[in-house]
């Protein structure tokens, strides 16, 4: 081989490197099934406590449009960088909506309100920092680089968590509001279940019936939006007013239910 070409192989090497590299990273960011995730929880926590990171928690799926923009921007090269700098990152696969709730429960959360959900976890406690923020992220294709660098890169998630706390609630209040919560998490999780084998269908079957699966999407689309939302309506009444009683949100009855369900759901 003469020096020439050989010069050449090593120029072209040079060009494809940088290329190759982003092909493997693109093709590692990806969600991955909770119950591979689940055991590595520990491990991961302790590793970001030790390198001082906070855990960043993804729960998306592939048929998900907003799933795939949040893993697009993660990978450029650019912002993958520096949010290796700053956290521990975990994708868990929600599948079609079957999985993802033992993940959400470890860090706080009774189930996960939209796809993708981000969590950004402190490890030394395992307490969620950015609840409020969590449907900000079901909508990851709707932003540009800009929002993603100043959302994860600058935001101080540790004391905006210590300032959004609510200790002038009583503690029963603060019980209330989480009964609440675990209530509609629980009939969510009975909507997802119902959603489930539609829209695997939807995404699979182009012979599938849309319509019924269209009907309940919207359904709980509609009622998983609510419920952050409702949450922080009943923390600031218990803040504005300690010594009323809660006024409960209440819903219209939900398709998806059974009527051995529904009738629990009325005496809940």
């Amino acid at each position: 081989m003469s020096a020439l070409t050989h010069l050449a192989l090593i120029l072209f090497s040079l060009v494809l490197l940088p290329a190759q590299a982003a092909s493997s990273y693109d093709n590692a960011l990806s969600y991955q099934p909770e119950q591979q995730i689940l055991p590595t929880l520990p491990v991961l926590e302790q590793k970001a406590l030790a390198e001082n990171k906070l855990l960043l928690v993804a729960l998306g799926a592939s048929w998900c449009h907003d799933s795939v923009a949040l893993l697009e921007r993660f990978a450029e090269p650019t912002l993958a960088a520096a949010l290796a700098e700053r956290f521990e990152i975990v994708l868990v696969d929600v599948a079609y909506l079957q999985y993802g709730q033992a993940t959400t429960t470890r860090y706080q959360l009774p189930l996960y309100y939209g796809t993708p959900t981000v969590m950004i976890i402190d490890p030394s406690n395992r307490q969620l920092l950015n609840k409020p923020d969590l449907m900000q992220w079901t909508n990851a294709a709707s932003f540009d680089e800009g929002a993603y660098q100043q959302y994860f890169l600058t935001t101080h998630f540790k004391q905006q968590f210590a300032a959004t706390q609510q200790p002038a609630l009583t503690e029963a209040a603060q019980q209330h509001i989480r009964d609440f919560e675990e209530q509609q998490a629980a009939t969510l999780a009975m909507g997802y279940q119902h959603l489930s084998p539609l829209l695997a269908a939807y995404e699979t079957d182009p012979q599938a019936d849309r319509t019924e699966f269209m009907a309940v999407w919207d359904e709980v689309k509609r009622f998983r939006g609510s419920i952050i939302a409702d949450v922080q309506a009943l923390q600031q009444a218990a803040m504005l007013d300690a010594h009323s009683p809660l006024k409960i949100p209440s819903y219209n009855e939900f398709s998806f239910l059974k009527p051995a369900d529904a009738d629990k759901e009325k005496t809940n």
